[in-house]
């Protein structure tokens, strides 16, 4: 069970740190204890949302770790983690969505990132300061090529189901409109949209 200290003076890849050379960067942190079981764990699901995917070590972790907690002792949130945390967001959003249908397999793929995300345990629990949502965030990041065309997707079809709602003055919830609908709307959309584009493209003048 390897803990690693966390020393903004050395390099994030030099591990092998005592605790008495350890300064306290974030309240009540001062080591942070990563467990080969709860990595398998992690990696198996890294995996099946990307095959393929190298498997993260330890040290890796570690060293991923250290860098976020560069953040809040500069006085900045970790840019990764909100960016990340965001995309778990819309991801949890085109999960829950009842109009918004979903290749069964992706949706399972789905399914267990939500399922670790939200257990609030994993390779580092929820509640440890600063670094508790890291493996959330690389597992989102790792999903991104997996789920990128469909929160694309899903953030085109909320837009389309928000206009329709502004122009039939309802609430978003009432518009009747499912992925079939919007899928057969946005493509009559877009063949409009090239036909006005050759049409102003084209001379009307005599040659």
């Amino acid at each position: 069970m390897p803990v690693f200290d966390f020393d903004f003076a050395r390099s994030c890849t030099n591990l092998d740190m005592s605790a008495a050379r350890s300064g306290i960067f974030t309240p009540n942190l001062t080591s942070l204890e990563l467990h080969d079981q709860e990595l398998h764990r992690f990696n198996d699901l890294a995996r099946q949302l990307a095959p393929g995917q190298p498997s993260f070590t330890l040290d890796q972790i570690a060293g991923a770790a250290r860098r976020v907690l560069r953040a809040p002792a500069n006085g900045q949130d970790s840019t990764f983690i909100k960016v990340r945390m965001r995309r778990a967001g819309e991801m949890r959003a085109a999960y829950r969505d009842i109009k918004w249908s979903m290749a069964p397999a992706l949706k399972a793929d789905l399914s267990g990132l939500l399922d670790y995300l939200d257990s609030g345990t994993g390779l580092i629990p929820n509640h440890i300061p600063t670094v508790g949502l890291l493996d959330d965030s690389i597992l989102v990041d790792v999903a991104m090529v997996k789920f990128r065309t469909e929160l694309d997707e899903y953030a085109d079809f909320c837009r389309f189901r928000v206009a329709e709602a502004a122009q039939q003055d309802i609430a978003v919830d009432a518009v009747d409109i499912d992925r079939n609908r919007w899928f057969v709307e946005r493509q009559q959309e877009q063949r409009l949209e090239q036909q006005l584009r050759r049409v102003r493209s084209s001379s009307y003048a005599k040659n």
